[in-house]
């Protein structure tokens, strides 16, 4: 397990020798999200930074309206204008989440360039929780719609409680938990490869599917990424928590895969 430390602005300091900029040395495509940076976290201005909620009413202070990229790529901020939409940063029992209660959600403004760089493989890990409700759920879906969008996917909850991963090139795949009882906080790992059709699904370090599924052609595509609901907030909006979330343009391997999902355990509370 990795050690994690807190300093005097709430930024997460990495112990162990793992950081997850490792994953975008060799300067692959992607996006990592860290609310316990609270260098990151901006109000909805976008330039105002949040304070975190700890007691008392919620007000725009302590609203995410910004929650910038820190990958090596950068530049793929999340953004939400609308301060009814945008989720409260909560700081408790020394951890720091995003709490969108059902009516919330962020896109990136600029697309993840994943087809100008002919980027066939993805690895996407987040640690988060589903607190309530019977609905279909976003976490985190590259596009405004997979349904109708190749080179894409979706991490989600659907209405009968199964935690999903869909990856689709131009053909989705869907790997799914059995039905889980809410709350559920876990930490989730979804990494694929189109060319070489491979769709790999792990819940808390366990693996629910490794399969490889015909996922059609080509590469994933330029699209934004949403979190915590679909296109901008418009639907399947998530009443839950994002601890943390890393995409990137490549297939993780095993270590990277291990030390990703303990990382984002030490973040959540989580026990692997």
């Amino acid at each position: 397990m990795y050690g994690l430390g807190v300093n005097k602005l709430g930024v997460t300091n990495v112990r162990g020798g793992f950081n997850p900029l490792s994953l975008f040395a060799s300067g692959e495509q992607g996006a990592w999200y860290d609310p316990s940076d609270l260098t990151t976290v901006f109000q909805p201005d976008g330039t105002t930074p949040t304070v975190p909620w700890v007691s008392g009413t919620v007000t725009d202070a302590n609203r995410v309206g910004k929650l910038v990229d820190k990958s090596r790529a950068s530049g793929h901020d999340l953004i939400q204008t609308s301060s009814a939409k945008c989720p409260t940063l909560i700081s408790a029992g020394g951890l720091y989440y995003l709490d969108f209660d059902g009516d919330d959600g962020l896109r990136t403004t600029l697309d993840l360039p994943f087809g100008t760089n002919s980027v066939n493989e993805v690895s996407v890990f987040t640690a988060a929780e589903f607190e309530s409700g019977d609905s279909t759920q976003n976490l985190l879906e590259l596009s405004n719609n997979i349904g109708s969008s190749n080179g894409a996917f979706r991490v989600f909850k659907t209405s009968g409680n199964l935690v999903r991963s869909i990856q689709k090139g131009t053909t989705p795949d869907t790997a799914q938990t059995s039905a889980v009882s809410l709350p559920h906080k876990a930490v989730l790992s979804s990494v694929a490869d189109i060319s070489a059709p491979s769709h790999l699904f792990r819940s808390d370090g366990s693996v629910v599917e490794d399969s490889t599924p015909d996922l059609g052609s080509g590469n994933y595509v330029d699209h934004p990424l949403n979190m915590g609901a679909r296109s901008d907030g418009s639907s399947a909006q998530l009443d839950g928590k994002v601890y943390g979330v890393i995409v990137v343009g490549k297939k993780a391997s095993s270590v990277d895969i291990s030390n990703t999902e303990a990382y984002l355990a030490a973040k959540s509370g989580v026990t692997l």
